[in-house]
Order: structure tokens, then C-alpha cells, then sequence
């Protein structure tokens, strides 16, 4: 039995879910609220079984696989059905060379940008105590400290120059690689997209579009990857991510992640 620990609107979670559509497996959904006031994420009983306090989490047969990269691989190890890596060494090499980018910066860089131009605001309406609390109860170290500074500091946060620039060189690198071939790994659909391809609709949510509107490959592969049905399962039955409120925070935060964009 599959079950996995998750919000709507993560990007870890969204691509576990969409790694799950693809291979055409059942799973039972636990849905963690992890706004400031609920912090489902931080109770005793999910700390045991993933002691970041982060999600997604997948469970299978009672035992537990953390970290959405580890949880993508294993999915393919446990289930080598509708296979989400190429047969090539090479091309299989190429994948998770994309991948691995999601540990090393990018995950943290995007959590940088949503904090300081959307997530902020939210954390905050829930009032300074609440907030307190929520960071404290938090286990991650590095993500506390990035959050305090990022919802104290916003769109002047000393941590968003450097994350916007490393989206811009992600992204450009990504549009020389889909000039060669229609997916990031070669000719096979892979965990490579659905790594990246996330953070795409991420950023796209924010209003930030038209940045990268001059990568054309990216942006053709981008449309390729959403029509996929296991988009339309993983990501879109979850919600809309683009709200009122997320518009209007992105179309006031464009002119500085603009310049920030542009001085990379």
C-alpha cells in the first residue's frame, strides 16, 4: 500500500504526485495542513516518521521514504513499470545531473523567492505570536533562519539576488539543452522533467512569465510537460496556485525580481 504525506500546493509534493500518475499507481492521500496556525507538519506523530518536518513523505508497507528525489528514485525501484528514466547510462547520467540540482540550490533558492514575494504575507497575516511559534516548532535550522529574514525583509532580502540569478542561469541552461532534444534527458519523458518542470509553474505562478519569454525552447517544452495528463493529476486537480492575492503580490514584486533577473 502506497500513502503519502503532502499539501496541495508543494512542489515536492506535486511532482511525487505526478511521478504516481505516470505510473498509473493507487495511493491514500493524508493532507497536511501546514499553514502557521495548523503546523500539521510539525505534530509528534509526523515528526516520527519524518523528522525534518518537511513533506511530502511516502509510505509503503509501513515504511517510510523521505526527500522528493529519493522518493522519485525509489518509486522507479519499487516500480519499474512506465520506467521515469531513460534506458542510455548516458542519458540516465544527463537526468540526474538535472536532479541533483534540486538538492544542491535550487529548492532552497525557490523558497527564497516565494517567501520574499508571495508566502510572506500570508505568514505574517497569521500575527507575531503565531509566527513565533511556527518557527520555533520548526526543525529545520537553515529553513528557520532563511524564513525570519525573508518575511522580516521581503523583496529586500539580502538572500533574493542570489536566487534569482540561479533560476536565470537553471533556466537558460535548460533552453540550451531542450535545443537538442524534447526532453531535459534525451528522447524519453523522465524524472528530470517533472524535477524541473515544477519550479517552472512555481515562478510562472508568481506572475515572473515574462522573464524567460525569449526561451523559446523552454517554453515549448514547458507546454509539452503541462499537457501531459499526469499534470492535470499531480498539479492542477490540487489547485490553482495563481490566486487573487498571488497575482496581485506578483505583479507588485515584478520590477524588483525584474532587475534582479537582469543583473544576473
Amino acid at each position: 500500500m502506497l500513502e503519502l504525506y503532502h499539501y496541495d500546493h508543494s512542489t515536492a509534493a506535486q511532482k511525487i504526485r505526478i511521478a504516481l500518475a505516470e505510473k498509473k499507481l493507487d495511493w491514500k492521500s493524508h493532507h497536511l495542513d501546514t499553514s502557521v496556525g495548523k503546523r500539521e507538519h510539525f505534530s509528534p506523530e509526523y515528526l516520527k516518521i519524518n523528522p525534518r518536518g518537511i513533506v511530502p513523505t511516502l509510505v509503503h508497507d509501513g515504511k517510510a521514504i523521505r526527500e522528493s528525489q529519493v522518493i522519485l528514485e525509489y518509486l522507479d525501484d519499487a516500480f519499474p513499470e512506465h520506467p521515469l528514466r531513460p534506458a542510455s547510462a548516458y542519458d540516465k547520467a544527463t537526468m540526474r545531473l538535472w536532479t541533483k540540482l534540486i538538492d544542491e540550490n535550487l529548492h532552497v533558492h525557490s523558497r527564497v523567492v516565494g517567501m520574499c514575494i508571495v508566502v510572506r504575507h500570508a505568514k505574517a497575516a497569521a500575527g507575531p505570536e503565531e509566527l513565533e511559534k511556527y518557527l520555533v516548532e520548526m526543525p529545520e535550522i537553515v529553513r528557520k533562519e532563511n524564513d525570519r529574514i525573508n518575511i522580516a525583509q521581503g523583496l529586500n532580502s539580502p538572500l533574493l539576488p542570489r536566487a534569482v540569478a540561479y533560476f536565470r542561469t537553471v533556466f537558460e541552461d535548460m533552453d540550451t539543452a531542450l535545443a537538442e532534444s524534447p526532453w531535459l534527458a534525451g528522447d524519453t519523458f523522465s524524472l528530470a522533467d517533472i524535477s524541473l518542470g515544477v519550479y517552472v509553474t512555481r515562478l510562472k505562478s508568481f506572475q515572473m512569465a515574462p522573464l524567460w519569454s525569449n526561451l523559446s525552447h523552454l517554453n515549448e517544452w514547458y507546454k509539452r510537460f503541462i499537457a501531459r495528463e499526469s499534470y492535470e493529476e499531480g498539479v492542477t486537480r490540487w489547485g490553482d496556485k495563481t490566486t487573487t492575492k498571488r497575482q496581485q503580490y506578483g505583479i507588485e514584486a515584478f520590477e524588483k525580481i525584474s532587475e534582479l533577473w537582469n543583473a544576473g
